[in-house]
């Protein structure tokens, strides 16, 4: 014999308006996020946050946050930094290997192998420096916008050691000869212009003593 449950007509719009509000709250939290990571990146290709250089555009800089998934359930500032500080410190990593690679196979002693060397102790600088750098930020970051200007500017004088070790890879690499320098070992500059900019966002603190 087939048994069937009749559900009180009550019960089961109950059931279907349940539902509907969990999608629409999904939905509204989706556009909050949306509009959080849009309006980070506008900014920080904005005058005011535009000193830094080379950074992500507008577009690429939405897509590298959203390539992490942990963004889609960030509710501020403070959380897209985190966010960005792992994602400088895997593609530093994925740089670093890169340049050991690089060693590896140079067959002479020359000009572009000193480059590559100087970079490699750069890049060893910077992986060891980003964990104190994201400590030092997760110590403040449940203070938002009323953390101390002497806590912000030292969050940010962290990650001005990482702009500097990333620079002076790249200045040795403008300086080979030999023409081995590529946009790829660039990049992570544009990472840490992504933890500058929105470290100053959450910190409600601009740092103009910026050296790299």
């Amino acid at each position: 014999m087939c048994l069937i449950q009749i559900v009180p007509v009550p019960t089961l719009l109950l059931s279907i308006a349940l539902v509907a509000f969990q999608v629409a709250g999904a939905r509204d939290n989706m556009a909050m996020v949306s509009n959080l990571v849009e309006k980070a990146c506008k900014n920080m290709s904005s005058d005011i946050l535009s000193r830094r250089a080379p950074r992500f555009d507008d577009k690429p800089c939405v897509s590298v946050l959203h390539s992490d998934k942990r963004t889609a359930s960030a509710k501020d500032h403070g959380d897209l930094v985190v966010i960005a500080m792992d994602l400088l410190e895997k593609r530093s990593k994925e740089i670093a290997v890169k340049i050991e690679s690089v060693l590896r196979d140079l067959k002479v002693h020359n000009r572009t192998e000193y480059a590559f060397q100087f970079c490699a102790a750069d890049y060893a600088a910077m992986l060891r420096t980003l964990p104190a750098c994201r400590n030092m930020f997760l110590g403040i970051k449940p203070l938002g916008k009323k953390v101390t200007m002497e806590d912000a500017l030292g969050a940010l004088g962290c990650v001005d050691r990482l702009g500097i070790a990333a620079r002076d890879c790249g200045l040795e690499l403008d300086n080979d000869w030999s023409g081995t320098k590529t946009d790829e070992y660039y990049s992570v500059m544009r990472y840490i212009s992504l933890v500058w900019g929105l470290m100053e966002m959450a910190t409600d603190y601009l740092d103009y003593w910026q050296d790299w």
